[in-house]
């Protein structure tokens, strides 16, 4: 493939597009177009054989690409490639990802964006879902991060789908195959405006910047413990390994956060109790020993200090469509 590229004069926009299917070694796609352009190097996940379909759009100095490719690793280093000038990039996942940036790690849904200092080596776990390619959208923005969004450390997640929609519908244009025809289309999203509504979503949530990494990751570990409540492995120490943090700043982190770690497992396990309880499809025998709760005299106490009623009390309701009251025969 050859990348398409050019100079745009003082104030005229210039669009160019290019694309490549490629099936086979992964050597030419590492030096012809994840280096040049991505400053980045790939390492496939699977066994199967190697699949990409790359494009490209170029705008000024600005670069939108498109990814389908087998699961893999892009691992950023900003030694790969020709050198490049102050940058931020907006990523957009169509699978789950895993970012591992400045010693942590940052779990990443299906259609999910982050922007991203491009200055900060990092490496992108592409994940497998049902067989299908990983889809990515990348934005490579020539100017620094501090100057576009003042503040950001790093990253920042965007967790706004109309947001995450309008990156993917630029790109799409972008990358199109009607290259130049584009800037003659008054509709187009430039990158300009893209920039503004990123910056005007992340001043938004300024006030928890400082914060947001954290509150990211300890929401992160309670949809992990709602997933695992079951699990006889569930453990403080299973927790920090999956998170790859240290027990330490894992209970430092629910501490400061709000309610203790243990707090929050027992708070989890009472409110997933009581759904099963109030469907009226399993015993509270059978309840108490999902959820591992050992004791029953331990959960009884737990469930009424929680719900101010007694786990009977609320059998069978949700099917009926009734909302229980505690009354004094509930205590008998």
């Amino acid at each position: 493939m050859v990348i398409p590229h050019q100079t745009a004069s003082a104030g005229q926009r210039v669009t160019t597009s290019g694309s490549m299917l490629y099936e086979g070694g992964v050597d030419y796609f590492r030096s012809q177009f994840c280096q040049p352009l991505l400053h980045a190097d790939f390492v496939p996940t699977t066994d199967v054989p190697f699949r990409v379909t790359a494009k490209l759009g170029i705008v000024e100095d600005h670069r939108s690409l498109r990814l389908y490719c087998t699961p893999g690793i892009l691992r950023r280093r900003g030694a790969l490639g020709t050198p490049a000038s102050a940058h931020c990039l907006v990523i957009a996942t169509g699978n789950s990802c895993a970012l591992l940036i400045k010693d942590q790690t940052v779990r990443l849904k299906p259609g999910a964006a982050v922007v991203l200092d491009g200055s900060c080596d990092f490496d992108l776990v592409l994940e497998k879902e049902s067989g299908r390619s990983c889809l990515l959208d990348w934005l490579h923005i020539t100017q620094g991060a501090e100057a576009l969004f003042p503040g950001l450390e790093a990253l920042a997640v965007i967790n706004s789908e109309a947001i995450t929609t309008y990156i993917r519908f630029h790109n799409e244009l972008m990358t199109s195959d009607q290259g130049a025809e584009l800037t003659a289309i008054p509709e187009v999203p430039s990158f300009n405006h893209l920039v503004e509504i990123i910056r005007a979503y992340l001043l938004g949530m300024a006030p928890s910047r400082t914060h947001d990494r954290d509150r990211m990751l300890h929401q992160q570990i309670k949809m992990h413990i709602t997933e695992n409540l079951s699990s006889r492995d569930l453990s403080p120490e299973s927790i920090a390994r999956h998170f790859e943090i240290s027990p330490r700043k894992l209970y430092g982190l629910f501490e400061r956060l709000g309610a203790s770690l243990r707090e929050t497992i027992i708070t989890l396990r009472l409110e997933a109790a009581r759904r099963d309880l109030e469907q009226g499809r399993k015993k509270v025998a059978t309840i108490l020993l999902d959820y591992g709760f050992s004791n029953a005299s331990t959960f009884y106490r737990l469930y009424k200090k929680q719900f101010g009623r007694p786990p009977r009390s609320g059998r069978g309701t949700a099917a009926a469509g009734q909302h229980p009251e505690p009354s004094a025969a509930d205590d008998r």
